[in-house]
């Protein structure tokens, strides 16, 4: 793929400005890219891109500026993790120290 101002070889993915962008350019297929050497913006098929760009939870959560760099990948799952033990842990003392019958939600209410 080459700039079509420059036609310099030297482009890279931008990003998407907005989601009316980005929804009708992947509905299309195309994304947007610049061109490193005279700075022009243009529209192409994503097939024409050397390498796909990998989404990051923070992607697909749509977070961005100040919350994409607090919120990385690594702290959104270190989160749900620590939610996750948190809750077993809960359930597990409730259950020891008698506060929820376990047979109560295998009774048949009849």
């Amino acid at each position: 793929m080459s700039c079509p101002r420059c036609h310099s070889p030297d482009v890279r993915r931008s990003r998407r400005s907005g989601p009316r962008e980005g929804i009708a350019l992947r509905l299309k297929h195309q994304a947007p890219y610049r061109c490193n050497r005279c700075g022009a913006r243009f529209i192409a098929s994503e097939e024409a891109g050397a390498t796909p760009h990998p989404l990051s939870l923070a992607d697909y959560l749509g977070l961005r500026g100040r919350a994409r760099r607090f919120f990385t990948d690594r702290m959104i799952v270190g989160s749900v993790a620590s939610l996750l033990f948190l809750l077993m842990i809960t359930v597990f003392f409730s259950i020891a120290l008698g506060w929820v019958d376990p047979l109560l939600f295998f009774a048949r209410h009849v």
